[in-house]
């Protein structure tokens, strides 16, 4: 009795030791590494947004003064430029932690 638990446990044993180091070599392969699908960057930008209000000039910063009472700031103080004073229309994609509009379009609101 005390051979056939002292066999049963040594095959026990060595199954055990012998599938421990396949279940390591498996984890440390390469392919074990897992990846994002291709398409969920494009998932996690935003949806471009329309914006009115109009331009406005805060020592040589531009901005726009949305009709919603908010200020953003824009990423493309160039084009800001040419609408310096006047009530437009700002297509583009909203960082609302810093309150910035990437800018696709600025173009003159109609009055």
């Amino acid at each position: 009795m005390k051979k056939a638990n002292l066999m049963v446990t040594l095959i026990a044993l060595g199954a055990v030791a012998w599938a421990v180091p396949a279940i390591k070599v498996q984890a440390a392969t390469p392919n074990a590494v897992l990846t994002a699908p291709q398409d969920e960057p494009a998932a996690q930008e935003a949806e471009a947004q329309t914006f009115t209000g109009q331009i406005m000039n805060h020592d040589g910063k531009y901005s726009l003064q949305g009709e919603d009472g908010k200020t953003y700031q824009l990423d493309n103080q160039d084009k800001a430029k040419e609408f310096d004073g006047k009530k437009v229309k700002v297509m583009g994609t909203l960082d609302e932690e810093n309150m910035t509009i990437s800018v696709k379009e600025i173009e003159e609101a109609e009055a």
